[in-house]
């Protein structure tokens, strides 16, 4: 799949800020602490979309290193009732294979960078 038109560049970017914000560790640093204890490697794991629900509470989407989708919402008061769920069986066409995938979005262009081994944040 060719990524060279501007709004792919401009979907690439919106993911490498985002995990950017998670590997600087802009946000609140139990977030990145409870992503660690989901046993994920941020160095290596992309995220497709993350923003506050709540106070303390977080929500979004991400690809980690297996390429796995993972959804999570995340209570950082009560980080027992948090959740992160495979969801990449279900992705119809967010899934970069699909015959109508669209890179303009999020959570395909990271699972196309992920494939890609593209990183960089």
């Amino acid at each position: 799949m060719h990524l060279e038109k501007i709004s792919h560049r401009i979907t690439r970017d919106a993911v490498n800020q985002t995990t950017r914000e998670v590997r600087q560790d802009l946000l609140d640093p139990a977030l990145n602490q409870w992503f660690t204890d989901q046993g994920l490697d941020l160095g290596r794991t992309l995220f497709a979309s993350l923003g506050p629900l709540d106070q303390r509470t977080y929500t979004g989407t991400l690809v980690d290193p297996q390429g796995r989708a993972l959804e999570f919402l995340v209570d950082l008061d009560e980080p027992d009732n948090s959740s992160l769920e495979d969801v990449s069986d279900e992705l119809g066409p967010k899934h970069p294979e699909h015959p109508e995938a669209d890179p303009r979005d999020r959570i395909t262009m990271a699972l196309l960078m992920q494939q890609q081994g593209d990183l960089e944040s």
